[in-house]
């Protein structure tokens, strides 16, 4: 059998995506058992007391029952949150999960899809899966999403747009007035995608509340996580907010079960922690001016973020720091598959997990190239 003759042709050219290097991985490799992950974005505090209470109860009692497919309590939940109807919630198998369906309800091929050249890599990927074609538009000189490029961009062919505010792996935004502008220029029967998976982070009195637009935007839809801000990554739950026409398209291309009977039960009860959300936001706020402070001292170049990761920029390959910093047992990402070979990118950990990570990086840059 040759595979490549009965595979889509579109795969042969699609590069895999690369995910933060797991803790294990790296156990295994350089025989080290005390490492931290500081490449993901995960919460350093992990999840709500009472999500883990929940889905502790969930799997002693009902894992062998299939999961309600209609997410219906959270779902519920969410819409009485935000103000909306729940048949504008869309619920899937995290922020993944929602981009896949967005592609397979709305992409052919040749359309096009506009993004921003330093943006979360999904985009492109199911962009190119489905046949498409990504027109990547250049970032401001401070790594900000060039929205007058965006817009500009928009062809008779375009179908979607790709907005990640904050965005990854940048950590920076996008204004409301921008936002604004970008909405009055585009087209109503192009869509407008706002990925805010780490919008509960953002402090800065400019960023757009994208929501309140929904009644007068119906190309407009919005997608957050509980994988951030709740720490539920690992059970893989994130949503889409938006007119009740899209929601439907996205709901002919789902599986049956696609959000699962713990993901739920976790989702639903840290919905209702208030007190690990402000926990999580202030630990985050903190760590950011640990970094600003050591980056300071140590005269590295940075982008203020409005994220739980930080974005900068070293004067050797970012690959070469990264590993080094591995053998000392620290993970952050390194940005050369994104075409950023001299950026990196760390997550927002403790404060202990912060001043090791720090202090490995001082190390790391210390030493000759």
């Amino acid at each position: 059998m040759k595979i490549e003759n009965i595979v889509r042709p579109t795969l042969s050219g699609l590069k895999d995506y690369v995910p933060g290097k797991p803790i294990e991985d790296v156990q295994r490799e350089y025989g080290i058992t005390d490492v931290i992950k500081l490449a993901s974005n995960e919460n350093p505090l992990g999840a709500s007391p009472k999500a883990i209470a929940a889905m502790l109860e969930e799997v002693a009692n009902r894992s062998h029952l299939y999961p309600d497919g209609s997410s219906y309590e959270l779902i519920h939940s969410l819409a009485a949150k935000f103000g909306v109807t729940p048949g504008q919630i869309f619920m899937e198998s995290g922020l993944d999960g929602v981009i896949t369906k967005l592609g397979l309800a709305f992409l052919d091929p040749g359309d096009e899809v506009i993004i921003s050249q330093y943006s979360f890599p999904a985009y492109e990927s199911i962009v190119l899966k489905m046949n498409a074609v990504p027109i990547l538009i250049p970032q401001t000189a401070d790594y900000r999403i060039h929205i007058e490029g965006i817009f500009k961009a928009v062809t008779s062919k375009t179908k979607m747009i790709c907005l990640c505010n904050p965005n990854n792996p940048t950590g920076t935004i996008y204004t409301q007035s921008e936002f604004e502008r970008l909405l009055a220029a585009v087209p109503s029967d192009v869509l407008v995608i706002s990925d805010e998976a780490y919008y509960e982070f953002v402090d800065d009195p400019t960023y757009p509340q994208t929501l309140t637009y929904l009644p007068k935007a119906p190309n407009l839809l919005v997608m957050r996580t509980f994988s951030k801000v709740y720490g539920l990554a690992s059970v893989r739950i994130g949503y889409a907010v938006g007119d009740e026409g899209l929601i439907k398209c996205l709901l002919k291309v789902r599986e049956a079960f696609a959000v699962n009977r713990i993901a739920q039960a976790g989702a639903l009860a840290a919905m209702d922690d208030d007190d690990f959300m402000r926990e999580t936001i202030s630990a985050n706020r903190k760590g950011r001016e640990q970094y600003y402070r050591a980056f300071d001292r140590l005269g590295i170049r940075y982008y203020p973020s409005q994220t739980n990761f930080i974005f900068f920029e070293v004067n050797r390959p970012g690959v070469e720091i990264y590993e080094a910093m591995l053998k000392m047992g620290v993970i952050i990402r390194p940005l050369i598959a994104q075409g950023l070979p001299h950026h990196l990118r760390i997550s927002i950990g403790t404060e202990e997990q912060n001043k090791r990570a720090i202090s490995a990086l001082e190390k790391v840059l210390n030493q000759a190239p």
